[in-house]
């Protein structure tokens, strides 16, 4: 007789990891026929069946496409689940806080990860498993010369047109879901279209109305579209412009937030949880050669940190090093030190997961070019497991994808 099972819990944990692999449910077994119903429910949740499962979900492009990254040392826009190792503790709390924002409780974490420990790839996981909880997602990269973090407009400016969703990565999610928007006007008539945007501001509804006009199939505006995306990406816009769309105010610092927070709204009505916005650290806060600059954008964050609070429905993670947590108090007022509770330690991997990130880029490898890696290319790859804990990851796996061109072909 086959054991009794809760398959839904499985199904559940499993989501919460961004795939399933059995060797995260010891003991487990399963009959035919519940291997079956377990497939068609992570199929239905679109849950990857395996770490490297992974590896039999992903198609020889997909691999490739991983493969070409990360020899250049950047994360892939696949799912970086199917190579990832450890990280539990990290994607356990990344869960409880969704499910929190889920219920109207906003969220600010940080996370401390010293260089080279794999701060952006842990970064990309996490926005797996935010779209795997049905949040929108943007991940921004935050560096003097294209996104400052002292200049607040050009960092809400990369949250919007950064913001992707599962089923369209490639294309910004500000416009995906206006399309899904009008998908309802004319599936649902206008009325249900009301009722979404019913609790907007005035604004809003009117640049949102404006984009429904643009769109007509009987008199298309592509300008009047394009203006409607600017304004609400937070472009610097003539007021003769903002007129066109029926907008009064111009979206700047003071209101940017609020305005996500109207997003988020507007994404929850159409099947999404909220919005999930990572911040990647590329430039020490204390690289920065000005003074003021340095000023500018500890109050920036201390801003976020206090607006976030009332932005419903939205998660915010800024990702950064050591020198952070030493040098903000000095900036921030003193009854606002950040709570150790606020705060996802990112340690380095220890040799048992590094054989398996190598073992995990084999399978991927192979599935790229097609090939069988000869065991002792593995064996070499274990071995240099051993002696690499110190090493940054991304070092790591370009110096594993290297050995697999020079020896696995």
């Amino acid at each position: 007789m086959a054991q009794k099972i809760d398959l839904l819990e499985i199904v559940k944990q499993a989501k919460g990891r961004g795939y399933f692999d059995f060797a995260d449910f010891p003991g487990l077994i399963l009959s035919f026929a519940q291997l079956k119903e377990l497939n068609a429910l992570l199929e239905r949740k679109r849950i990857p069946f395996g770490t490297v499962s992974g590896v039999t979900a992903l198609t020889q492009q997909e691999a490739l496409q991983i493969v070409n990254s990360l020899r250049k040392g950047t994360p892939p826009s696949a799912d970086v689940s199917t190579f990832s190792v450890g990280r539990k503790n990290l994607i356990d709390r990344l869960n409880k806080d969704l499910e929190a924002v889920t219920q109207a409780s906003p969220r600010i974490r940080f996370m401390n990860a010293d260089y080279g420990c794999g701060k952006t790839h842990a970064l990309y996981l996490l926005r797996e498993i935010a779209f795997k909880q049905e949040f929108v997602v943007s991940i921004v990269t935050l560096n003097q010369d294209s996104c400052p973090i002292h200049d607040f407009m050009a960092m809400y400016h990369r949250i919007m047109w950064n913001l992707r969703t599962e089923e369209e990565r490639s294309k910004p999610a500000i416009e995906s879901v206006l399309d899904r928007w009008l998908d309802a006007i004319r599936q649902s008539g206008e009325d249900r279209a009301r009722q979404i945007i019913r609790m907007l501001p005035d604004d809003f509804k009117n640049a949102l109305h404006a984009y429904y006009e643009s769109t007509s199939p009987l008199k298309p505006d592509e300008e009047k579209r394009l203006l409607v995306l600017r304004y609400l990406s937070g472009e610097t816009i003539y007021l003769r412009e903002l007129r066109q769309i029926g907008v009064q105010r111009h979206i700047d610092s003071s209101n940017a937030l609020s305005m996500l927070g109207y997003m988020a709204s507007l994404f929850r009505n159409l099947r999404y949880h909220g919005i999930c916005i990572l911040f990647d650290e590329a430039e020490s806060i204390h690289s920065f050669a000005r003074g003021e600059h340095q000023d500018q954008a500890y109050s920036n964050l201390f801003q976020i940190v206090r607006q976030s609070q009332s932005t419903s429905h939205c998660l915010f993670l800024y990702a950064t090093t050591p020198s952070f947590f030493d040098n903000y108090s000095y900036y921030w007022p003193s009854q606002h030190r950040i709570n150790d509770n606020d705060i996802f330690e990112l340690e380095r991997l220890e040799s048992p997961e590094l054989r398996r990130l190598a073992s995990n880029l084999c399978k991927i490898y192979s599935t790229a070019y097609g090939i069988e890696v000869p065991e002792d290319v593995e064996q070499v790859m274990r071995k240099i497991s051993e002696a690499s804990v110190s090493e940054r990851i991304g070092d790591f796996t370009r110096r594993c994808i290297a050995i697999l061109d020079e020896r696995g072909k």
